[in-house]
């Protein structure tokens, strides 16, 4: 009878051991293999991210890298302003093309973060290495000019984009095939950023070096997406909101 109770509970030991097995086995398919599958996509949650958060957070940091530029005349400042117009405005349209097509919100998003990417990168050279005021003379034209063509920058890529002239760039299933490109551009800019923080521990190069990083690691969290608006693009998307806050920050502590 003791052999038989010791085999009894052997045997029960082994049972909830396998059903422990399974229960985690299924939890992590459900956290991780299947969250790929469940899709977030409330359109009132999405304008009002793109709108109110993106574009109108943007618009702000816009306006007061403007008015600083014509107080200092900086290059950087200039193409800072031009940067924020653009992504201000393809923000606000990303947020109404999605809405048609996932492609086009993908496409979209990525041409954004590219060259918003690019101009960072541009931005940040130029704070490093060539810093200098451009003249107190025509400012306001500059500046105008600036806007203008970032303005006409973001309408034209936004047209060519639902005129389907660019490769296809999300596949829904499969996946983004936005390269790492952008995630290279951010993580230079940062770099370059920190560096002229180390020498002047400035609070605008700080947050706006957070920034830029917070950018970096959003932007790989959108190329993780295989479904649009699936789970794990919200994690991505959550660094780029948070991103967006830290830059204003960072011109708002230029104020100071």
């Amino acid at each position: 009878m003791f052999v038989h109770l010791r085999l009894t509970k052997h045997k029960q030991a082994c049972r909830y051991y396998s059903y422990c097995c399974n229960s985690i086995g299924i939890s992590r398919r459900a956290c991780f293999g299947h969250a790929r599958y469940y899709v977030f996509n409330p359109l009132a949650l999405r304008i009002a991210l793109n709108v109110v958060l993106v574009g109108v957070i943007c618009f702000s940091v816009a306006y007061l890298s403007a008015k600083s530029y014509l107080v200092t005349g900086s290059l950087t400042l200039l193409i800072i302003t031009a940067a924020f117009v653009f992504i201000c405005i393809v923000s606000v349209i990303i947020g109404w093309l999605a809405n048609f097509s996932a492609n086009w919100g993908v496409t979209l998003n990525g041409l954004d973060l590219l060259l918003f990417s690019a101009f960072q990168l541009a931005s940040s050279y130029q704070a490093s290495f060539r810093s200098a005021a451009i003249g107190t003379e025509h400012r306001m034209l500059r500046l105008t000019l600036a806007c203008v063509a970032a303005a006409s920058l973001s309408g034209l890529v936004s047209l060519l984009t639902t005129l389907n002239v660019f490769p296809t760039f999300f596949v829904n299933g499969v996946g983004v095939t936005l390269t790492d490109q952008t995630v290279f551009l951010f993580s230079l800019s940062s770099i370059l950023f920190l560096r002229q923080y180390l020498k002047s521990k400035s609070a605008v190069l700080y947050w706006y070096t957070l920034a830029l990083m917070l950018d970096a690691v959003g932007t790989f969290g959108v190329t993780l997406q295989m479904r649009f608006s699936d789970i794990v693009v919200w994690t991505g998307r959550i660094g780029l909101y948070a991103a967006t806050i830290y830059f204003l920050i960072a011109l708002l502590s230029s104020r100071e």
